[in-house]
């Protein structure tokens, strides 16, 4: 009878290493993928941050709603009674937002397991997707940290400080501090670039040296690709 000698590894365990000790987790990752634990943890952050930001976001998109209308040929013509209508439903939708994060985290993490092995085979690395998957995983767990603490943040603040959907973006310090009166689009980018996200860019390289092997320079440029490329989708759709 065959015996499993795989090696196993606690999920739970390189989750919480990849925030205390990520070259052990990602040295865990590479001899044996895990990633239930840390997905699961993920989408708890980032369902809890997002609820915690629900208030600040309803009150940042009613109190914008009048320069949302003015903006948008196809609002302005309706009557105001159709235009409270519309803002209702916008209302619905920010209120379940956090749900939404069961289908966003997997999306994302496609897409940077996908630049990882980009960058990988670039780099003459030699992970697979699997372990770049899980490696993906676990890093995210730092950007769902700080999901939480931008939540928190609106709490205190109050979610009448708020009063456009951009300030919610920005309730994190950032770099979008440094251009308060940019564009939204350019705010959006900006306002991504935290101390989580720069904590995440570092673990990120960190999992393509440790799981993959990659070369450096690669390796850096696979991390900022799997940061920016979401953040430049969502800076497309800002207003």
């Amino acid at each position: 009878m065959a015996v499993d000698t795989s090696p196993k590894q606690d999920g739970l365990k390189v989750a919480l290493d990849t925030v205390v000790a990520p070259q052990a987790a990602f040295q865990s990752i590479r001899v044996a993928p895990t990633w239930g634990w840390a997905f699961l943890i993920v989408l708890v952050l980032f369902a809890l941050g997002s609820y915690l930001i629900t208030p600040a976001n309803i009150h940042a998109l009613t109190a914008d709603w009048p320069n949302v209308v003015a903006q948008s040929p196809a609002l302005s013509g309706l009557s105001a009674d159709q235009q409270q209508a519309q803002l209702q439903v916008a209302i619905k939708v920010s209120a379940y937002a956090w749900i939404f994060v069961l289908i966003a985290v997997p999306i994302y993490l496609v897409i940077a397991t996908v630049l990882y092995l980009i960058f990988d085979k670039i780099g003459h690395g030699d992970g697979s997707f699997g372990k770049y998957w899980a490696a993906a995983t676990n890093v995210s767990i730092v950007a769902g940290l700080g999901n939480v603490v931008t939540g928190v943040i609106t709490m205190i603040r109050g979610a009448d400080s708020f009063n456009r959907p951009m300030e919610v973006i920005t309730a994190m310090p950032s770099l979008a501090l440094v251009a308060p009166q940019a564009g939204p689009k350019l705010v959006a980018i900006l306002g991504s670039v935290t101390p989580f996200s720069l904590w995440a860019i570092v673990l990120g390289y960190l999992a393509l040296r440790e799981v993959g092997r990659v070369s450096q320079i690669p390796a850096w440029l696979g991390t900022i690709a799997a940061f920016l490329v979401p953040v430049l989708i969502g800076a497309a759709f800002a207003r």
